[in-house]
């Protein structure tokens, strides 16, 4: 069972927001590519908020060098796919949200227009227009499959993600890289989905193919 503990005592806020987002891009990837992917992460988070905040910018911080010479490259290369990545994640849990509503609720919600059933592949030609593909099964394959071992965590950002449609600073990822209480937000929640995909009989998704994800101390 794979679980990953996130520990601000021993990880700064933003190490441990890239690292989540990081296996939400990478399950099943390399352990050389997961620390390429998180340091981009990382140096990303310690630029964005030099550039916001010129007062700690320019005053002694404690930062591990592998992130401050990252070079600008290195960075691109490395998250060169994560957007798409992080694309297909929220498209499966849109396909999920049904079967986990119905977990929870007690019934299924309504069938969007065009849906006579729930189902995997009634939900793959639901999205099919969002992942750029006219072949449910290539939705299954390119985007569900390689979605399941974080399709908990997946849910509970999408979630997330959708909290503030429309405001003035709505949220993003960036959000969950960088601001505590919104990686606490979302991994309790990913906790609570992960109870929901272990009850749902129609994903049949096992739980132990489930990344773990848990607050220390919580």
């Amino acid at each position: 069972m794979d679980i990953c503990w996130i520990d601000f005592d021993q990880l700064t806020v933003y190490e441990a927001g890239a690292l989540v987002v990081t296996l939400l891009g990478y399950p099943d990837g390399n352990e050389d590519l997961r620390s390429r992917v998180h340091a981009a992460l990382c140096a990303c988070a310690i630029r964005a908020t030099g550039e916001n905040d010129p007062e700690w910018a320019n005053a002694p911080q404690t930062l591990k060098p592998i992130y401050a010479l990252r070079t600008e490259t290195e960075i691109n290369r490395s998250l060169r796919q994560l957007q798409r990545r992080l694309r297909d994640r929220m498209v499966a849990a849109r396909m999920a949200y049904p079967f986990l509503h119905e977990v929870n609720f007690g019934k299924a919600p309504k069938l969007p227009p065009g849906v006579k059933r729930f189902s995997i592949n009634a939900m793959s030609e639901l999205v099919l227009q969002d992942v750029g593909q006219s072949d449910p099964e290539n939705v299954e394959t390119r985007v569900w499959r390689p979605s399941l071992p974080v399709i908990h965590l997946a849910t509970a950002v999408h979630g997330f993600l959708h909290l503030a449609e429309g405001a003035p600073d709505p949220p993003s990822i960036g959000s969950l890289v960088c601001h505590r209480e919104v990686i606490e937000y979302v991994v309790r929640n990913a906790e609570a989905c992960e109870a929901l995909v272990g009850k749902s009989q129609k994903l049949r998704v096992n739980p132990d193919r489930l990344i773990k994800f848990r607050l220390s101390g919580g």
